[in-house]
């Protein structure tokens, strides 16, 4: 059993599930540090720009079933939207998901303004609101969709407090 943290780059997942405190019998890991170990490939570039996504993809389904095979449950944070090398939005369909294991989806939302600012700080990279705006709707388009169609339940959290985020992944091993 899988839970996925979702969320778009600088909205918190990382942050929230390193916070999470002990004793969930999750381990918590993200789709990137997998693929990167599965595929010995270097670290990403700040820019967060991929390429290579169905290899990808491919090394992320590999690696978690790995995980799994050794008894070891993921809080796995990734993403249903990438960005391409030229920076277009790139949704991951339901088939990427289906790979994973996965019990429950929580998708992670804050303030546009907020993700600008950890971006900024952490990568060096400045986004206009606007962008971040469209790109937090795609996120949970494509959430949505995922998760109708795999029958994933999925809760949406904005600018959850790690309570909160705690009581989400309490109820999604619960479920």
């Amino acid at each position: 059993m899988n839970i996925f943290v979702a969320g778009i780059h600088g909205v918190g997942k990382t942050y929230l599930a390193s916070r999470l405190p002990a004793g969930s019998g999750l381990i918590h890991t993200s789709a990137s540090k997998l693929i990167r170990e599965e595929r010995a490939l270097p670290d990403w570039n700040a820019n967060k720009l991929v390429s290579d996504v169905d290899e990808n993809q491919v090394a992320l389904a590999a690696a978690v079933a790995r995980h799994n095979a050794n008894e070891t449950a993921l809080l796995l944070d990734g993403h249903f939207v990438l960005l391409s090398q030229s920076g277009e939005f790139l949704p991951l369909g339901p088939n990427v998901f289906k790979s994973l294991n996965l019990s429950a989806v929580i998708l992670i939302e804050d303030d546009p303004r907020e993700i600008a600012d950890r971006v900024s700080s952490r990568d060096g990279l400045q986004h206009e609101r606007g962008w971040l705006e469209m790109f937090l709707a795609k996120e949970r388009a494509q959430a949505e969709l995922v998760c109708r169609e795999l029958h994933f339940p999925l809760r949406i959290l904005v600018s959850p407090s790690d309570a909160e985020f705690a009581d989400a992944v309490k109820s999604a091993l619960s479920a």
